[in-house]
C-alpha cells in the first residue's frame, strides 16, 4: 500500500547487517548521529528500513529508543530496557539436534562401508558430505532474540505491532523455499509480530535456523540484498541515511601481513565482506543514476580498521569497543567533508551543530566511554 498511510517519506534511515557485531556499530554511529545533529534525532525519521542485526535496532529506534540507551541496556542499566546479553542471541535448539542423533546413527553404516570400498576415489567427498544433510537447519536458534525483541516492545509504552508504530518500520527477509523477498510491515495491517519479522530478518543461514511464520520459511534479509536501500527510495524519501558496518579490509601491500596468514576464516569474513560491499556499492550506484533527486549518505567503518575486522561478527564481549569505533568513526566521516554535509542535510530540513562543538564532544567521549550522548553534549 502507498506510503501516505504514515504521512510522507522525505527521510529514511537504513541499517544493514553484520552479526552481533555489525548491531553495536550501528548503535555507535547513531549515537553519533544524534551528537551530531541540532534540531532533530535518529528518532525522528519518516521511514526506517533494517536488514538483519540492522532490523534488530532499527525495531527499537522506530519504538522511540534512543540509540544511547541501548547502549547502557548493555551495561545493566535495566531503567528503560530488559538486560541485554549475548547469550539472549545465542539459544541452542537441543531439540533439534538431538533429533539427529537417530538419523546419524542409520546412516554412519551405510557411510563406512561406502568409504571401505571407494577410498581413494573422489567420490569419497560425496559420501562425508552427505552426513551433513542429516544435521540440523542451523546451529542455533532465534528464539532468544524473538523473545527478548518481544518483551522489550510489549512494555515501556512501545509496539509490538507495525500499525501501531507513529513512524513507518520495514524488514526485509528471503524466503528458504521460493528465494523471494519478503518485507514485513509493507502495509500498515501486517499482523507479523515485529519481534517475529527482526527473528526472521537476522536468521543468518547455517549458524541459525530458518524462522517459521505462518508455515513460511525465512532467512536472513541479507541473502537477497545487502541494505535494501531501494525500500526507501521508491517510496519517495529525499534523505537516506544508510549505515553499513561491513565493509571488506583493504591492507597497505607494503607494511601489512596478508590475510592469508589469518587462516581460513579470516579468509572467509574477507570474501564474505566482498560480496556484500560490492553489491552494495553497484546497487548505489544504479540509485544515484535512476533516482538522482535523492541524497544518500554511506555511513561506515573506515577501509584500514584491522581492528574492528578482527572481531568476530558474533562477538559480544567487545561490545563497548565496537560501540565507540561505530561512534568516532562516523564522526570522523562527517568531519572530513563538514562543509559537503552541512548544505547536503540542510536541503532535508537538518541542522548540524558547529564543528568545534563536534570535535569537543568527540574528544570528551573518547575521554570517558562511559558518558552517554547527552553526557557528551
Amino acid at each position: 500500500m502507498p506510503s501516505t498511510l504514515y504521512g510522507p517519506v522525505r527521510r529514511a534511515l537504513v541499517l544493514a547487517g553484520g552479526g552481533i557485531t555489525g548491531g553495536l556499530y550501528e548503535v555507535g554511529a547513531l549515537m553519533a548521529l544524534d551528537a551530531l545533529f541540532r534540531n532533530t534525532s535518529v528518532r525522528d525519521f519518516d521511514l526506517y528500513v533494517g536488514t538483519s542485526a540492522g532490523a534488530f535496532v532499527a525495531a527499537l529506534v522506530a519504538n522511540n529508543v534512543s540509540p544511547a540507551r541501548i547502549r547502557d541496556t548493555l551495561e545493566h542499566d535495566r531503567r528503560t530496557l530488559p538486560h541485554l546479553t549475548g547469550s539472549q542471541f545465542l539459544s541452542v535448539p537441543w531439540r533439534s539436534h538431538l533429533a539427529t542423533f537417530p538419523r546419524m546413527a542409520a546412516a554412519i553404516p551405510g557411510v563406512v562401508q561406502h568409504l571401505w570400498t571407494n577410498w581413494g576415489d573422489a567420490l569419497v567427498l560425496d559420501t562425508l558430505g552427505s552426513l551433513l544433510n542429516h544435521l540440523p537447519a542451523g546451529l542455533l536458534s532465534a528464539d532468544g532474540l524473538e523473545a527478548y525483541v518481544r518483551r522489550v516492545l510489549t512494555t515501556g509504552g512501545r509496539s509490538n505491532e507495525f500499525r501501531r508504530l507513529r513512524h513507518r518500520l520495514l524488514i526485509p527477509a528471503t524466503k528458504l523455499d521460493t528465494a523471494e523477498i519478503q518485507v514485513f510491515g509493507e502495509y500498515r495491517g501486517d499482523p507479523t509480530p515485529i519481534s517475529k519479522a527482526v527473528a526472521a530478518s537476522a536468521a543468518v543461514p547455517i549458524l541459525f535456523e530458518p524462522v517459521r511464520i505462518d508455515g513460511v520459511d525465512y532467512v536472513d534479509g541479507a541473502v537477497s540484498k545487502t541494505a535494501h536501500t531501494r525500500l526507501a527510495i521508491d517510496r519517495g524519501a529525499r534523505l537516506v541515511v544508510l549505515v553499513n558496518p561491513l565493509r571488506p579490509l583493504v591492507l597497505d601491500g607494503a607494511t601489512s601481513r596478508p590475510l592469508r596468514e589469518g587462516g581460513a576464516l579470516t579468509v572467509a569474513a574477507q570474501s564474505f565482506r566482498v560480496a556484500l560491499h560490492r553489491r552494495l556499492r553497484e546497487g548505489l550506484k544504479r540509485h544515484s543514476y535512476e533516482h538522482p533527486e535523492t541524497d544518500v549518505v554511506l555511513l561506515e567503518p573506515h577501509h584500514a580498521d584491522v581492528q574492528l575486522f578482527d572481531v568476530g561478527l558474533m562477538t559480544y564481549t567487545l561490545r563497548q569497543e565496537v560501540i565507540r569505533r561505530g561512534y568516532r568513526t562516523t564522526i570522523k566521516t562527517v568531519l572530513t567533508e563538514y562543509d559537503r554535509h552541512v548544505a547536503l542535510f540542510a536541503r532535508h530540513g537538518i541542522e548540524l551543530v558547529p564543528r568545534a562543538a563536534i570535535e569537543k564532544r568527540a574528544r570528551r567521549w573518547a575521554r570517558d566511554p562511559g558518558a552517554t550522548a547527552s553526557d557528551a553534549a
